[in-house]
């Protein structure tokens, strides 16, 4: 008893009323809660591609300038690790302008030319 002369009523507090409640909150957020929500993981997920593209370009340039260094002889590995250095640098800029998927391509073919020019290079 409250004391205002209602009893409890057990019926109130029913997992229906509590999903009604939930629903209600969430029709209150609307469509421009939601599309928050989708424009920020889409930036977070820019973000990591774009971290992951400049890791893969800086890796390919830092190898090359160690294989340089140490005295191989320019050939094919270096014209592969050219490519693979460029497409990771496409990808960078594509995380930023254009589809996430095509940043994926072209880091993960990229990637695939640097572990190939690597291969072709020999032992570092």
């Amino acid at each position: 008893m409250t004391g205002h002369g209602d009893s409890y009523n057990p019926s109130r507090h029913t997992p229906d009323s509590r999903a009604e409640q939930l629903r209600a909150g969430f029709q209150q957020q609307g469509i421009p809660g939601i599309a928050e929500d989708t424009a920020r993981q889409d930036r977070q997920k820019r973000l990591a591609y774009t971290v992951i593209a400049v890791f893969v370009t800086l890796l390919g340039l830092v190898l090359a300038i160690v294989r340089l260094s140490r005295g191989h002889q320019v050939g094919t590995w270096t014209g592969l690790y050219s490519a693979g250095i460029v497409l990771a640098g496409l990808g960078a800029v594509l995380a930023r302008r254009a589809s996430t998927r095509l940043t994926y391509a072209a880091v993960l073919v990229g990637a695939a030319l640097l572990g190939v020019g690597d291969a072709v290079a020999g032992r570092l």
